[in-house]
């Protein structure tokens, strides 16, 4: 079930585009090894298609990090009781990137240390929210205390293993052997973001090539700014959708499918596209003439070799390439409100869904789902359930006003 992580879960946690316009300068700090290896391996968690890795500021504890290459500056979206950090003189800002709200507040903190497993970053950039506006914990069912992205991209060639869940990091000038399924891609890099151009073809047949910007950040497979095209069109059948949070507020659009994505030899069939409301994406209209984005959902299908530093990357398809691609066929969102803890409540039921059709309503908490105790699962084995193929029914028992509550839905596809 594809979901775009912008924040709201089963429907929605799936776009994660955050930060457009993080800080104004180029970031002037530099990441190494602190030892003479050539390569580094960190196993990473896989959540929403979404990479959290494990990274320290200054004395802190190891945080939970998203690996975003939409971001241009290491961004804290929150900290806990639990959690210690000190930083470098901080200055307040106002910050604003994709949504339809206004500026947010922040602290600004230059020279500072980041630690990754063998790496160090000195004079490293860090940017604290003042508000927790994605809740990203609550929404990914575990600690995450931040985003990071472009100062690892740019100073690695880092490979992504996706099958396997680990992260590779090869020093800049390293010869690193592309295998014979690999294909090469030149890349774009624009402002810090790296852009990579590609093939649509529409329900009508059209085949119109776009130019995305590379995020791995975005748990979606492509989202497709309308207005930057005008052969580019909505699907007939769509569904208003909540894509998810930017920094500057709620990002809302439609959802539907298109009949192809094509990068190079590789072709995906059949997969759901997002198309943002122009008033939530206006920051990002006019840079570099993208024409949207490109997530992990496509990402995922491949091992991924980032090189920045010779402005390429290379795909090598793996066990999931084929794999179909799914969205939300339950029509319901859940959260963890006690992120760690498999507590699971419905936190908002769709329209015309099978979960609405079914009586779900928000606030009902999931106690088993066909037979399996909700407590035993993880939320990515959770949502699995949900994955499969339209026609599958999904018997869950809830807690509703302390009564318990039995109830039946057939998975549908909407789109």
């Amino acid at each position: 079930m594809a979901r775009f992580l912008t924040l709201a879960l089963l429907s929605c946690i799936l776009c994660f585009p955050i930060t457009e316009a993080l800080g104004q300068t180029v970031a002037t700090d530099t990441a190494y090894f602190t030892s003479k290896r050539k390569s580094i391996t960190i196993p990473f968690k896989l959540v929403h298609n979404l990479i959290i890795i494990p990274v320290q500021i200054n004395d802190s504890n190891p945080l939970n990090f998203i690996l975003d290459s939409g971001v241009k500056n290491t961004l804290i979206t929150r900290l806990y009781y639990s959690d210690s950090l000190s930083l470098n003189e901080a200055n307040k800002i106002s910050i604003q990137g994709l949504g339809a709200g206004a500026e947010i507040e922040a602290l600004y903190s230059a020279g500072n240390v980041m630690r990754m497993p063998g790496i160090q970053g000195d004079n490293h950039k860090v940017y604290v929210l003042m508000e927790d506006v994605f809740n990203l914990s609550t929404r990914m069912g575990m600690s995450v205390h931040g985003i990071i992205g472009y100062d690892i991209f740019r100073n690695f060639i880092v490979k992504i293993n996706y099958s396997n869940k680990t992260l590779t990091l090869y020093r800049p000038d390293a010869k690193v052997r592309v295998p014979k399924r690999g294909e090469i891609y030149p890349l774009q890099i624009e402002n810090t973001k790296a852009y990579v151009e590609a093939n649509v073809r529409q329900f009508n047949g059209d085949s119109i090539k776009v130019k995305l910007v590379i995020d791995t950040g975005a748990s979606h497979s492509v989202s497709l700014y309308l207005p930057t095209d005008e052969r580019l069109q909505l699907p007939p059948k769509v569904m208003e959708a909540y894509l998810g949070r930017g920094l500057s507020g709620d990002i809302n659009g439609k959802i539907g499918r298109i009949n192809s994505f094509s990068l190079g030899k590789y072709e995906l069939q059949n997969l759901p596209a997002s198309f943002p409301d122009e008033e939530s994406i206006k920051a990002a209209l006019n840079l570099a003439n993208r024409n949207g984005n490109l997530g992990s959902d496509i990402l995922k299908r491949f091992t991924v070799i980032f090189d920045y530093p010779h402005q390429r990357m290379v795909l090598v398809p793996n066990g999931k390439f084929r794999s179909p691609f799914y969205y939300n066929m339950t029509g319901f969102e859940i959260s963890t409100p006690l992120p760690g803890t498999n507590l699971y409540i419905v936190s908002h039921v769709i329209e015309d869904s099978p979960a609405k059709e079914s009586g779900l309503l928000p606030g009902d908490q999931l106690i088993t789902i066909n037979g399996r105790d909700c407590k035993e699962l993880a939320l990515d084995e959770l949502l699995q359930l949900f994955d499969s193929k339209p026609g599958r029914k999904v018997r869950m028992k809830l807690i509703r006003d302390s009564k318990t509550v039995n109830v039946e839905m057939v998975l549908q596809s909407r789109i």
